[in-house]
């Protein structure tokens, strides 16, 4: 089994290598790696993306901080358009937290020879897919 602190260095490396810039946050439990995405190529103003380790060292999490809120009063419409979403993007889901914000979470299954790579891909993978879903979450917000 590999060690997940391996893991987490091999991810950063690769990151490094990638030009991405991350936070390593030591803060929690499981080794969590922060990214933040928004502005430039997005359409979106900013979202963090966060990949949390699991202690096994073969997969981990990519949820999201709050993309947007949804207002009480358009739950139901949200959770349609939510549900559309997930219809028509593979790879995360987005859902309504408890505070009605929209967050998207995935997972990635990964080994010591593809851990980087994986890592990346998954999230470079959710912010394309939240740039494309963004124009339909805000029209279910404002429209």
């Amino acid at each position: 089994m590999p060690d997940v602190k391996e893991q987490v260095n091999l991810v950063e490396r690769a990151m490094v290598e990638r030009g991405l810039k991350f936070d390593h946050v030591d803060e929690y439990d499981n080794p969590m790696i922060s990214l933040s995405f928004g502005g430039g190529d997005f359409s979106y103003t900013h979202v963090a993306i966060h990949l949390v380790f699991d202690l096994d060292g073969e997969s981990a999490q990519v949820v999201t901080s709050p993309i947007a809120n949804a207002p009480g009063e358009k739950t139901s419409k949200m959770l349609l358009i939510l549900n559309e979403c997930n219809h028509k993007f593979r790879w995360v889901k987005f859902y309504l937290d408890n505070d009605n914000d929209v967050v998207a979470n995935g997972d990635v299954i990964f080994n010591e020879q593809n851990a980087g790579e994986a890592c990346i891909e998954l999230v470079m993978r959710t912010a394309s897919i939240i740039d494309d879903a963004y124009p339909e979450i805000m029209k279910g917000i404002w429209g």
